[in-house]
């Protein structure tokens, strides 16, 4: 994904982005198809997703003095 979002426009392009890029891999997959490695590949990225949202929101809540 390239340089680190370092202000909230920055993240939330980030956030778009990983969400598009999820959107896309989950597209691809056949459903009839879909085994326990794929499934745990698209949780891992959520669960990425996740993380970094949460460290966004932190960064966010810490710069506006929440």
């Amino acid at each position: 994904m390239g340089k680190a979002a370092n202000n909230s426009a920055d993240q939330f392009i980030y956030v778009k982005n990983r969400i598009h890029m999820l959107n896309q891999v989950v597209s691809t997959m056949d459903p009839e198809q879909i085994d326990m490695d794929d499934y745990n590949r698209v949780l891992e990225m959520l669960e990425q997703l996740h993380t970094k949202m949460a460290r966004f929101k932190k960064d966010w809540e810490d710069s506006n003095g929440e």
